[in-house]
């Protein structure tokens, strides 16, 4: 297994939030976890993105050039990454923010529309995370669930209901 996942939009989105998460629930059942984040000048709304990669073998490099799986949060990314996706990979695209065709290996997710419905926009990348999970379940949604929970602990109970809810919807969508 070697999965290069790029997670792209704009500061603000959770985007680099959404990579640490990843890559640290992986790191508990994968051998071989890297992760690269990218910022713009500005931080919240200028551009940003992240590396994730996942192996059972050593990883060369920690940046790809082509990715097995692209979460799109955001226009600008979609036409900055779209074309760094493999041609036997998976784009999960917010088509919530972003005007784009939909082909085979594209997944169209309302996800900023889902997670206002649920309370937040803010959990848009966790609705992002559930559809991607739900075509690569390389983690346990338990594990996803429960990550969330302790992130909040200590937070407004509500802020990890609406997230997890956010993620079962997410999961749901995706599959």
């Amino acid at each position: 297994m070697h999965e290069r996942i790029l997670i792209a939009g704009s500061g603000g989105q959770g985007i680099v939030s959404l990579g640490k998460l990843l890559a640290g629930l992986a790191a508990e059942t994968i051998p071989h976890v890297t992760f690269f984040p990218a910022y713009g000048a500005e931080v919240r709304g200028g551009t940003s993105n992240c590396q994730v990669i996942l192996s059972a073998n050593e990883i060369a490099a920690p940046i790809a050039e082509i990715f097995d799986s692209i979460l799109v949060m955001n226009q600008q990314s979609a036409e900055r990454f779209l074309k760094a996706l493999d041609q036997d990979g998976l784009a999960i695209i917010n088509q919530s923010l972003c005007n784009v065709p939909a082909p085979e290996r594209h997944l169209l997710i309302p996800a900023t529309e889902i997670a206002d419905r649920l309370g937040s926009i803010k959990a848009a990348n966790l609705v992002m995370l559930g559809a991607w999970l739900a075509h690569k379940p390389l983690i346990a949604p338990t594990a996803v669930e429960n990550a969330i929970a302790s992130h909040f602990h200590g937070a407004a109970p509500a802020l990890a209901t609406i997230n997890i809810k956010a993620f079962r919807a997410g999961l749901a969508r995706g599959g």
